[in-house]
């Protein structure tokens, strides 16, 4: 049976998360937590995947700061059914090595067990997040025809 999470749990855990307390954000995890960040791990070395309390915290005491200092998350749209919430947005960090201003859009789908976050997924826009670690646009083949049969959506 599902519980649904109140919405101030949801808040309480984002306030925790833009905290970057990894002590707070601790108090809001649930003890057997999936965290998943996608993206190049080997260009942006805070995507990857994290299982459990312990190693979540370690990823935000030590990982994180260690490629990112974080500046913002602005929180555009957050929705809260049932044992889940949505969040749309844009984070905005500094690159530690290079000292560059990163901000790209994310989305985060997260659920809730017993109040405590057990899955955390950030789904990032990892193109433009990419470009912004490597300070350089990713450079496409030139148009490509499509085949007899391929969808075009415009």
């Amino acid at each position: 049976m599902t519980h649904s999470v109140p919405r101030r749990i949801v808040e309480a855990f984002y306030q925790a998360y833009v905290s970057r307390d990894p002590d707070r954000i601790g108090a809001c995890l649930h003890d057997e937590v999936e965290w998943l960040v996608t993206g190049p791990v080997e260009v942006m070395q805070v995507c990857g995947h994290w299982h459990g309390k312990t190693a979540v915290i370690d990823r935000f005491a030590r990982q994180v700061p260690q490629v990112i200092g974080f500046r913002d998350l602005q929180i555009e749209q957050l929705l809260v059914d049932g044992e889940a919430s949505a969040m749309c947005g844009r984070i905005v960090c500094v690159h530690r090595r290079t000292g560059r201003l990163i901000s790209h859009r994310l989305a985060h789908f997260v659920r809730y067990c017993d109040e405590k976050v057990i899955s955390f997924l950030a789904i990032n826009d990892s193109l433009d997040a990419a470009e912004q670690f490597m300070d350089r646009r990713v450079d496409f083949p030139g148009p490509v025809a499509p085949s007899d049969g391929d969808l075009i959506v415009i």
